[in-house]
């Protein structure tokens, strides 16, 4: 009788217990219908008994949508205290310098144009190039000849103008020189012969002359590199080499004449053409035949760096060819750079670099002692791209 008692309590018990769990399980499907999971407990009735029962538990999964919200950005004008126009220089200077001095360049634009101006230093003139390829809108940067050829084949950037340095002219060359003793007298006899090359070459002259020596089939001997100008010079002159290169920079011409050297007109080599022996000035220049305002010449190239330590050496030396006028430094604009702001800045700068403002900034003898800018076109840097002429 016990043991039927006992049975039936416990059915009783799990009878209750199964009501429970299903009144609460009918609930909440009732508040939210979910798929059932199935999960087997184990409940202990006493010490000796033990049942299984399966129970059905919900889960509850919540799932939130958001809506995506799109917020345009209106970009600031170009030219604005936002967004200044970007004036990007080469590591030329000291950094202090240039800070210190450009203020006054940034200052007249901005009063001139009504738009704000930054100058950004980089670490070379590649960095320089790309920076102007990726923001062609808002950029402009000052690049030697070899750099501008090079971004424009890379982005197409613009030449806008170019500086005027205190020789007058707006572009150098680079010159062979060899002994004046009658063995060299023109390129064709430069093949197998010794060369002296610089190396500080700021005007790429080795690339250049190697390229007209491939295409006329010559092939120079033995490539000294030396220090610089100086050095190559000496070497030519002492016999070390058979010919050197270095910078050509034209001769003043007498004041009488009123005009700059003119390429492909005037000799390169004056001393040779007048026959005469240069000496020195007493304020240091290179005469020949007197100074400027007395019907003489003033000699600048490479040779006159040399003339105190070798007083005959364009007695003993000679100019065989030279290459075709390479641009100074340029100032260029990005390819997709406002044709109004373009106008405005270089109208701006140009006015700039024509007054006294510009003696005590990027016309400054430790700036880029420019004498003044001028306009200039893509097809002024064909030399620069290799077309080289004797």
């Amino acid at each position: 009788m016990k043991k039927k008692t006992r049975n039936s309590y416990l059915l009783l018990f799990t009878t209750l217990l199964l009501g429970l769990l299903l009144a609460a399980c009918g609930q909440r499907a009732a508040d939210t219908p979910m798929p059932p999971v199935e999960v087997t407990r184990l409940v202990t009735v006493d010490n000796s008994i033990k049942v299984e029962i399966e129970v059905t538990r919900i889960v509850t999964e919540t799932v939130v949508e958001y809506e995506e919200l799109i917020v345009e950005v209106t970009k600031m004008p170009i030219g604005s205290v936002e967004r200044p126009l970007q004036i990007l220089l080469p590591p030329m200077a000291n950094t202090a310098v240039i800070q210190t001095r450009s203020q006054a360049l940034l200052d007249y634009l901005t009063a001139a144009t009504g738009r704000q101006y930054e100058i950004g230093i980089m670490d070379d003139e590649q960095t320089l190039i790309d920076l102007m390829c990726a923001a062609p809108v808002d950029t402009m940067g000052i690049l030697s000849a070899d750099g501008y050829v090079r971004a424009a084949e890379q982005c197409g950037v613009q030449p806008g103008l170019v500086a005027v340095h205190p020789d007058g002219f707006t572009w150098q060359a680079g010159m062979i020189v060899v002994r004046r003793d009658g063995r060299i007298g023109e390129i064709a006899q430069l093949d197998g012969k010794s060369w002296a090359m610089p190396e500080t070459d700021p005007l790429l002259t080795r690339d250049y002359f190697e390229q007209q020596f491939a295409a006329a089939g010559i092939t120079p001997g033995e490539i000294i590199t030396v220090s610089g100008d100086s050095a190559a010079m000496l070497a030519v002159f002492n016999g070390d080499v058979e010919f050197a290169t270095g910078l050509f920079t034209p001769p003043v011409m007498p004041a009488a004449e009123d005009r700059l050297w003119e390429y492909g007109e005037d000799a390169a080599d004056t001393a040779r053409w007048l026959g005469a022996s240069p000496t020195r000035s007493p304020i240091g220049y290179v005469l020949l035949r007197g100074e400027p305002q007395y019907g003489g010449y003033r000699l600048r190239d490479a040779r006159s760096r040399v003339f105190d330590i070798e007083p005959t050496i364009y007695d003993e030396t000679r100019i065989i060819t030279l290459t075709a006028p390479i641009p100074n430094e340029t100032i260029v604009l990005g390819a997709d750079f406002s044709l109004q702001a373009a106008r405005d800045t270089l109208a701006a700068l140009d006015a700039f670099a024509d007054s006294e403002a510009c003696a005590d900034s990027i016309c400054a003898s430790d700036f880029y002692n420019w004498l003044g800018l001028e306009p200039i076109t893509d097809a002024a840097f064909d030399l620069a791209r290799g077309s080289i002429i004797e």
